[in-house]
């Protein structure tokens, strides 16, 4: 009786089904037969469910966690916007970012490429200099920004190769 009993399980371990709603394939074995009604639950029915509500809790914490992360870290940033507004007198009252200033020193100080950082669009590209004190500094200043107004400028790409030549293309 044992023996045939343990083959009747064995046997139903090799029985495979696939299930018409999900189309998942499943072991004989595996099923809950009933008939008319359900069964009782039991401790294992009981554990399943608990262990079904904790992971829903545990997945709304995850998602409490998140957006508290994310709340903390915009604070983070407008915190941080707010001291660099205080130790930066060049680029906040401009409304730029430091981080899209390349420091040139001559002819200008900086070459500001507005929106790099941010963004892959380019707004601007901003030639910001300190105010000239000395003659030739006012001079040089004054002929840049006529350049400038009067489109005296171009866009060029250079391909350097390999062996040390140079291409440029418009």
């Amino acid at each position: 009786m044992d023996s045939d009993l343990i083959q009747f399980f064995a046997i139903q371990r090799n029985i495979f089904g696939i299930c018409p709603r999900s189309m998942q394939v499943f072991r004989l074995s595996d099923c809950k037969v009933y008939l008319k009604t359900r069964p009782k639950q039991d401790w294992m029915d009981r554990l399943d469910m608990e262990v079904q509500r904790l992971d829903k809790v545990e997945e709304r914490l995850e998602e409490k966690e998140q957006r508290l992360r994310e709340k903390a870290r915009e604070k983070g940033r407008r915190l941080a916007m707010r001291t660099v507004r205080r130790i930066d007198p060049i680029f906040t009252p401009r409304h730029l970012n430091p981080d899209d200033a390349k420091v040139v020193f001559h002819p200008v100080d900086y070459v500001v490429f507005d929106g790099m950082k941010n963004s892959d669009r380019i707004k601007s590209v901003v030639l910001l200099d300190r105010q000239a004190k000395l003659p030739d500094r006012h001079r040089l200043q004054r002929s840049i920004r006529k350049a400038v107004e009067a489109e005296k400028y171009e866009w060029m790409t250079i391909r350097v190769g390999e062996d040390g030549s140079i291409r440029g293309e418009s």
